[in-house]
């Protein structure tokens, strides 16, 4: 009820005329979402979250890109973890193309891709890699022990090279974060802007790490992730094998979440395994 109350709250203050929110979405509990028209008849969208500080950087990422490979920033209340954005239309996912040509997909997405990784620092307001990667370090000790069974040496090696990627980084740029089909919409009349970035700065590398997690509604093949990998390496010049030893990295990350989180880790742990063929 608190969300919704701030909700409105700013959509009266920023004079909004709310519509139903938006169907609810794999991992987006503690958000508002909801399209919008301004007084001016400005199309729109309105994001309120209970996670303000992803929020920020979220805010500060979008700002950073002005439009160009993302949705448009038309207000913001960072304080409050409320941002407006434009209306993306007709806002078809890409999901739905790589149903039918996952290459065409993957080569929409690595232009995308080209678009966003634009040299930055985190005095953007963006979140750095390191600090993002922190689950590493608040879970060592604990997985080094092999803490519920977790595989210490999948843990270590993980661990060794988070350090060695993040050590031999040149060149940051702006990263989502979280850059997957349901976060690539299409806009008309023919190109396509990402949604619901994290905000992070870094290796460009990291990009490309969930990516292949999706679509999360189908089984995804090891050589589907092959083909995947070798599309983004030659269409945007990154070195294939720094891009899979990120890959172990993410899923390593990701099972660490899960496990601070007393949450299942077991299905991470084994697509973390997975990535060792990339």
């Amino acid at each position: 009820m608190a969300l919704l109350d701030s909700a409105r709250s700013i959509a009266d203050r920023w004079q909004l005329e709310l519509e139903p929110l938006f169907p609810p979405t794999p991992g987006t509990p503690g958000n508002f979402v909801a399209p919008a028209t301004r007084r001016d008849g400005t199309r729109c969208v309105l994001k309120v979250s209970e996670y303000v500080r992803e929020t920020q950087t979220e805010i500060a990422a979008l700002a950073f890109w002005q439009g160009r490979g993302a949705a448009r920033l038309l207000a913001a209340d960072p304080a409050r973890g409320a941002l407006l954005l434009e209306r993306i239309e007709p806002g078809t996912m890409l999901s739905e193309l790589a149903a039918d040509d996952d290459d065409a997909a993957t080569r929409i997405a690595a232009g995308l891709l080209r678009i966003l990784w634009q040299p930055a620092t985190e005095a953007a307001g963006l979140q750095s890699l390191a600090s993002w990667c922190a689950a590493y370090e608040r879970n060592r000790d604990a997985l080094c022990r092999g803490a519920d069974d977790f595989p210490v040496e999948l843990f270590k090696r993980a661990d060794a090279l988070r350090a060695e990627l993040l050590a031999s980084t040149t060149n940051p740029v702006a990263l989502h974060g979280d850059f997957h089909h349901f976060n690539i919409l299409r806009s008309e009349p023919a190109s396509w802007l990402a949604i619901d970035p994290k905000g992070l700065v870094g290796d460009r590398c990291f990009d490309l790490c969930q990516f292949l997690l999706n679509p999360a509604d189908k089984s995804v093949t090891l050589e589907q992730n092959r083909r995947r990998l070798d599309i983004f390496c030659h269409e945007l010049g990154v070195d294939r094998g720094r891009a899979r030893d990120w890959c172990l990295v993410h899923a390593v990350l990701d099972a660490c979440w899960a496990f601070e989180e007393a949450e299942p880790w077991q299905t991470r742990v084994d697509y973390a395994f997975q990535t060792l063929d990339y």
